[in-house]
């Protein structure tokens, strides 16, 4: 019930109870009032008529002349003059008058006067008596008058007080609004802050619901940066601040198995040759400052771009990953002019041998074969000498098509016959139950079923996602309509910040017949919620009201700013593959996933782990807190 409505409530009654009391007062006040006047009429007129008798002839017809003109002209239910032995000389009467109010107001207040009774003389001599009764009708018409005008006025007087009550009420209650809202944005895992009202109950409640989600987010920004600085210890050379070699590997493996737009992109390798020899003769010291320097024009070369990494992946050996296609000459230069710099910087001179060797990769390329072609690249340059920088092309021929022309036809061809499917891979909980399944585009060209690694790339390039995603939608909606089963989709960066995908992807929710309540699974790219934040923050605000779930997937390189999501109202995370790799051996992957566990569990997120591709990974994963899984090893 209502506030309002219990003030509508305790104001009727305690109308009801006022004008119940008042009612009673005033009716009985005003009664015995009323009585005490006809009584005195009664007397008055009683002894002023039997005044006028007393003076004049006692005979028959003089008496009924006078009671005649005296009953006429009042209001007298009864004149009577009896002798002294009490025989009726003279009775003028008049029948009970009927009363229009309710009859309930006679019987609660019943009137009963006393008659005036007065004495005929005649001379010294008593002749008879008078009686004479007025009519009480009228106190009762006065009494029911009365009565109404005291309801009426109390019935405005509760409408008045309750109109201004509840005006006065809703003003009051506002800030309590807030707090309601607060609380749900805090059960929906957003940490949001109100302002402070002026009233002093509401400002305590207030006050302590700030601190609350104030406490909350202060440690998960706390924790976030405890993650970040254990991811730090653990992934990056201390010395140059690179990746490690092994994460590197990892992260490169976990790209190449992504089935989106980063599935290719470029690898370079470079190498300080000689760097033993600097040691031997210059010292440790020397040495180390020109790697420091190298680490530091590195970092440079790759900051605040995403896709992009760099690491440490051996003594003298560099290397730098791009997801995305790009220029691969142009990256080599500049990857060979860092190294250049580096040496420069050093004051080490111009004369050292500083081979590049780089390549392009291809969605779903094994990993051996690219670090072998990598590798030959790499020492090709070497055996040039000097600054060489050495560019080996890929295997293409498993390409359906090798030109962006070519790929623009196939991808207009397919998409407008609708040539596209969804796959489905299962993400299951820890307790092997199918939480939903993953469903990425297929899309058949050249008549083959072509991955999405395969054509998303060029899909990027042409711009084309944002029609992609929104066949994906509609696709899922679909396939909802069909199964009880949970649907799981990926949006890209270049959707999430496109105005019309937005409107399309809203009208299709509207429209949709499927009941998509927490069946639909919407994944967004960590670089991308983080890119375009405020877009997300959109996003997310767009697909609360169908009970959309909405998540983080691939969830590692960014772990300080997890905090920023947490009035987004999100519902998982995904960690991604590069941490799961091995995870059963890698003592410092373990403890950064067991924290971010812990982090997420606390803000009431779900957490899944990407690309699980063996049963030790598998069989341990749940020791770390995970909620679910997906990968090559999982299966139901």
């Amino acid at each position: 019930m209502t506030l309002t409505r219990q003030l509508w409530i305790m104001l009727t009654l305690t109308a009801v109870l006022a004008f119940g009391g008042t009612f009673v007062i005033s009716m009985l006040s005003a009664r015995d009032y009323m009585s005490d006047q006809l009584r005195l009429k009664n007397l008055d007129n009683a002894a002023s008529l039997a005044l006028t008798l007393s003076q004049l002839d006692k005979d028959l017809a003089t008496l009924e002349l006078l009671v005649s003109a005296q009953f006429d002209s009042g209001h007298y239910r009864s004149i009577d003059i009896s002798d002294l032995d009490g025989n009726p000389l003279v009775r003028r009467e008049n029948p009970a008058l009927h009363f229009a109010g309710p009859g309930w107001l006679t019987q609660l207040f019943p009137i009963h006067v006393e008659p005036g009774v007065a004495e005929i003389q005649d001379g010294w001599n008593r002749f008879a008596r008078l009686t004479l009764q007025s009519d009480s009708s009228f106190v009762y018409l006065s009494l029911w008058q009365e009565a109404s005008r005291l309801a009426f006025w109390f019935a405005l007087g509760l409408l008045l007080s309750g109109g201004f009550g509840s005006l006065l009420l809703k003003r009051i209650v506002s800030p309590l609004n807030d707090v309601v809202g607060q609380a749900e944005a805090i059960g929906a895992r957003r940490f949001i802050q109100i302002p402070i009202p002026k009233t002093r109950e509401f400002s305590q409640v207030v006050r302590a619901m700030n601190a609350l989600s104030d406490r909350i987010m202060h440690l998960l920004f706390d924790e976030t940066e405890r993650l970040e600085e254990l991811r730090l210890k653990s992934h990056y050379d201390p010395l140059t601040g690179l990746l490690q070699r092994q994460y590197f590997m990892n992260h490169l493996e976990s790209i190449l198995s992504n089935e989106d737009e980063s599935a290719s992109g470029t690898l370079i390798f470079g190498r300080v040759s000689g760097l033993d020899r600097l040691n031997r003769t210059l010292g440790r010291e020397v040495a180390d400052q020109l790697l420091t320097r190298i680490g530091e024009n590195l970092r440079r070369l790759t900051e605040d771009k995403d896709g992009w990494a760099v690491g440490r992946i051996g003594g003298a050996d560099f290397a730098l990953l791009v997801s995305n296609r790009q220029d691969v000459q142009a990256l080599a230069e500049k990857f060979s002019e860092q190294l250049h710099l580096s040496c420069h910087e050093a004051s080490l001179g111009d004369e050292w041998l500083l081979p590049v060797g780089a390549t392009t990769f291809s969605p779903s390329e094994d990993l051996s074969t690219l670090l072998s072609r990598t590798d030959g690249a790499l020492i090709s340059a070497e055996r040039e000498g000097g600054l060489a920088v050495q560019i080996v092309g890929p295997d293409i021929s498993a390409l359906p098509l090798s030109d962006l022309k070519s790929w623009q036809a196939a991808l207009h061809k397919a998409l407008q016959a609708e040539d596209v499917c969804l796959a489905a891979y299962p993400v299951v909980g820890r307790s092997g139950e199918l939480l939903y399944d993953e469903c990425p585009i297929r899309l058949r060209i050249n008549q083959a079923w072509q991955t999405a690694a395969v054509f998303m790339p060029w899909a990027a390039r042409l711009g084309m996602l944002p029609v992609m995603d929104r066949l994906v939608v509609e696709k899922a909606l679909s396939r909802l309509c069909d199964t009880t089963e949970g649907v799981g989709i990926h949006l890209s960066a270049e959707s999430i910040c496109d105005s019309i995908f937005c409107d399309a992807l809203l009208t299709a929710l509207q429209h949709s017949a499927a009941d998509i309540k927490g069946t639909l699974w919407i994944g967004v790219p960590e670089s991308a919620a983080f890119r375009h934040l405020e877009q997300f923050r959109k996003l997310c605000t767009l697909l609360k009201p169908f009970n959309c779930r909405i998540g983080v997937e691939r969830v590692g390189n960014h772990l300080k700013r997890i905090g920023q999501l947490h009035d987004m109202g999100i519902d998982f995370i995904k960690i991604d593959a590069s941490l799961i790799r091995d995870i059963d051996q890698q003592v410092g992957n373990q403890a950064l996933v067991r924290g971010l566990c812990t982090v997420a569990h606390t803000i009431g997120l779900k957490v899944i782990a990407e690309g699980v591709r063996s049963e030790s990974e598998k069989d341990y994963l749940p020791q770390l807190g995970l909620d679910g899984m997906t990968g090559p090893a999982v299966r139901i």
